[in-house]
C-alpha cells in the first residue's frame, strides 16, 4: 500500500520506518525544512528498539507529491496542527482515501468540519485513535527509537458506519486496531493530557531545578495521582452523560501494554514503557500547549454543554495560564471548531454514529 505520513516527530518517523521495515511504500511529509533535509541526507530512518534497520524513506516539503496516489494518510501532527492539515490535504483528496489520525485529540470532528466548510466533496474514510501507536522518540532526525507498538488500540470513525471498512483496509499493517463507538470514545479515552498537564505542572520546580528525572515513575507520586484520579472521574462522568463506555486508567494501559493493576498509581509504576523516559527540561512544552487547548479546554466545554463539572481540568488551566503568564483559554480549540455547538445531546449521539450524515 501507498502511505503518506504527514508529521515527522516521533510518531511519523517511527511509522515511516515501521511501515517501510512491512514493505509498504511511504512518503513522509513535513513543513519543516532542516528537519526533512537531515532525513534526505540520512537516505531514511534508522530504528531501534523493537526492530532493528535502516528504511529508506522518501521525505518531502511537497505536500502535493507526498499525497499523489497515496491509499492511506496518516497524521501524526500534533492536535495544534489538526485544522491546518485538514485544509492543506483537502484539495488533494481522492475518493476512497483513508485518513487515520493518531492519536485523535478530536481531529476527526475537527477534520470533518473543515472539510464541510471548504466544501471538500469526495469520499474518504476519516479515522481516529485513541493514542500514538508506538511508544517512541527520535534521538535525532533520522534516528529514532521504538519501545513498544501497542498490543491492543481502540479507534473509531466519522460516522462510525465506516469502521469495519477502515479496520479491513488496514489490519495487514496494524491487526491490533479495534473499531469503538464514536470519536468521542477515543478522543475521551486518549489520557495524555489527563496524564501530561498534572506530572508537568505539578513538578515544575523540579523541572526548573538542575538534573533531569523520569517524567512517570519519579513525577507521578502518589499526591500528584490524586489529581489524575479527579480528573479521571471528570472524563468518566461525561462518558456516562453521553452512555459512552469508556474505559479508566488502569484498562486502558492494560490494553496498550498488558500492565495488570487495580489502581492508577501502581499501573504507571508498574508499566516498563514508561520507566525510561525521561521529564522535559522546560514546561514551556506541548503538555501545555497541546493537552490544555487541544485536550482540557475542549473536555470542559464539553462537560458544561452536559452539565457535568469539571473543577480539576479547570484548576489545572488557570495553574497552567498562571505559571506561563498567558490566557492558554484565548486560541483553544472550541465546539464550534467540532460541529457540536449547536448540538443536543441526544443529537451529538446520533451525528456520531451517521444516523444523520456526518458530512452535512
Amino acid at each position: 500500500m501507498k502511505f503518506t505520513i504527514i508529521g515527522a516527530g516521533n510518531g511519523g518517523q517511527s511509522m515511516a520506518a515501521h511501515l517501510t521495515h512491512l514493505n509498504h511504500e511511504v512518503a513522509l511529509y513535513d513543513i519543516q525544512t532542516e528537519l526533512i533535509a537531515k532525513i534526505k541526507e540520512n537516505g531514511g530512518i534508522k530504528a531501534e528498539g523493537v526492530f532493528e534497520g535502516f528504511a529508506s524513506v522518501t521525505a518531502t516539503t511537497d505536500l502535493e507529491y507526498a499525497m499523489s496516489d497515496s491509499e492511506i494518510i496518516m497524521v501524526t501532527t500534533t492536535g495544534t496542527a489538526h485544522k491546518s492539515v485538514a485544509r492543506s490535504i483537502a484539495p488533494y483528496l481522492k475518493d476512497d482515501q483513508i485518513i487515520m489520525i493518531f492519536p485523535g485529540y478530536w481531529g476527526a470532528l475537527e477534520f470533518r468540519n473543515i472539510f464541510n466548510e471548504v466544501g471538500m466533496n469526495k469520499k474518504v474514510y476519516v479515522a481516529e485513535t485513541e493514542s500514538l501507536i508506538y511508544t517512541c522518540r527520535y534521538i535525532e532526525p533520522g534516528h529514532v527509537r521504538i519501545r513498544k507498538i501497542k498490543e491492543n488500540l481502540e479507534f473509531a470513525t466519522l460516522p462510525a458506519t465506516d469502521a469495519s471498512i477502515v479496520q479491513e483496509r488496514l489490519k495487514e499493517v496494524y491487526p491490533q486496531l479495534v473499531a469503538t463507538d464514536s470519536v468521542l470514545t477515543t478522543t475521551l479515552n486518549n489520557v495524555n493530557p489527563q496524564f501530561h498537564v498534572p506530572i508537568l505542572l505539578l513538578n515544575t520546580g523540579r523541572i526548573e531545578s538542575e538534573g533531569d528525572f523520569f517524567f512517570y515513575p519519579d513525577g507521578a507520586t502518589p499526591s500528584v495521582v490524586n489529581v489524575i484520579e479527579a480528573i479521571e472521574n471528570e472524563r468518566l462522568e461525561i462518558g456516562r452523560k453521553l452512555n459512552i463506555n469508556l474505559s479508566t486508567c488502569p484498562e486502558l494501559l492494560n490494553r496498550f501494554y498488558d500492565v495488570v493493576e487495580d489502581n492508577i498509581y501502581d499501573a504507571i509504576q508498574n508499566n516498563p514503557a514508561y520507566k525510561t523516559g525521561k521529564a522535559p527540561t522546560t514546561v514551556n512544552y506541548r503538555y501545555i500547549y497541546e493537552d490544555i487547548p487541544y485536550g482540557l479546554h475542549p473536555f470542559v466545554k464539553l462537560g458544561e454543554k452536559l452539565g457535568v463539572e469539571t473543577p480539576a481540568s479547570n484548576l489545572l488551566i488557570d495553574l497552567a495560564s498562571l505559571i506561563r503568564k498567558e490566557d492558554l483559554r484565548a486560541n483553544a480549540l472550541e465546539l464550534t471548531d467540532l460541529g457540536l455547538n449547536n448540538k443536543t445531546p441526544e443529537e451529538i449521539v446520533e451525528y456520531l454514529k451517521g444516523n444523520k450524515k456526518a458530512y452535512n
